[in-house]
């Protein structure tokens, strides 16, 4: 029901910017911006939800919680960075957006460092 009423509600955005770009553009991307910040409140509680669970799986597969928050922190990286970029389009800022996946991009590899370091220092145990 939560996904009707988020759609339902940016389509009313959507057509209501439409109408008000007509006579005031600026106030018709103030208007779509607004809404996709409010959009993006509303799912807040959906996303602790997805979290919490993801964290029980973890815990029920054993997995470290060091290695649980590196993974959350990625897709809290990547969800931030894709919300930014895709209002920085909305304001007509393809520049401003592109640059905001960028450093998207270097967060994420910035946090798979240790990950890979871990790694390719456990491959090089194992080898004679």
């Amino acid at each position: 029901m939560d996904a009707v009423r988020i759609g339902a509600f940016a389509v009313c955005a959507a057509v209501m910017a439409l109408v008000l770009r007509r006579f005031k553009p600026e106030m018709g991307t103030a208007l779509v911006m607004a809404a996709g910040a409010l959009a993006a409140l509303l799912i807040l509680p959906m996303l602790a939800e997805v979290v919490d669970g993801i964290v029980a799986l973890a815990r029920s597969g054993g997995v470290q919680d060091a290695y649980m928050s590196q993974l959350l922190k990625v897709g809290g990286i990547s969800l931030l960075t894709d919300f930014a970029a895709q209002t920085c389009r909305d304001a007509g800022e393809d520049g401003l957006a592109l640059k905001a996946e960028l450093a998207g991009r270097v967060m994420l590899i910035a946090l798979a460092l240790p990950f890979m370091q871990s790694l390719l220092s456990h491959i090089l145990s194992l080898s004679p």
